[in-house]
């Protein structure tokens, strides 16, 4: 589809010039598209929101607890780290070239027996630690009954203020 456009009636040449005007209509098509989807989405965006002040209602029954945070164990190169709080963590340092597995399998028995509800296991490693290391605490924690497992590198647990393990070389 075109359009042609005459002129120069006067002294010089003709400029006949043929306008394609495809692309303009495939332009503006495009254009009434785009512009229809932005109208609904723009409608479905949109919240109505009311907002009401008032006092807190005596009936209403005090918000439940927080859960506690999920257990964490730390694969450090020199030792195991287990706790839910970081303040309340407990190390068990390696029995030889090996980690004591027996030790962690008993505090998580006893962490599992205070929560039974809770079934999520943080697993951090250092950098530097053997796969087989944080995959046998993932074994722990699944035969525990801890079901839900985060695998995790970098400090350990979610807390901030965990003391940083030592630098070292691999076990």
């Amino acid at each position: 589809m075109g359009v042609s456009v005459e002129g120069g009636k006067g002294r010089g040449k003709s400029m006949g010039v043929d306008l394609n005007l495809v692309p303009f209509i495939d332009f503006l098509s495009c254009l009434i598209a785009f512009l229809m989807m932005t109208a609904v989405m723009t409608e479905i965006h949109s919240i109505a929101v009311e907002q009401n002040v008032s006092p807190p209602d005596p009936n209403t029954p005090p918000p439940d607890p927080p859960p506690p945070p999920p257990l964490t164990i730390h694969v450090e190169a020199d030792a195991l780290f287990v706790c839910r709080k970081v303040e309340e963590g407990t190390r068990i340092p390696k029995v030889g070239e090996d980690y004591n597995w027996d030790k962690l399998e008993e505090l998580l028995v006893k962490d599992h027996e205070a929560l039974p509800a809770e079934d999520m296991a943080v697993i951090n490693t250092d950098d530097g630690v053997h796969y087989e290391y944080m995959a046998h605490a993932l074994d722990l924690t699944r035969k525990i009954g801890y079901t839900k497992t985060a695998l995790s590198g970098g400090p350990p647990s979610l807390t901030p203020d965990m003391p940083a393990a030592p630098a070292g070389g691999t076990p």
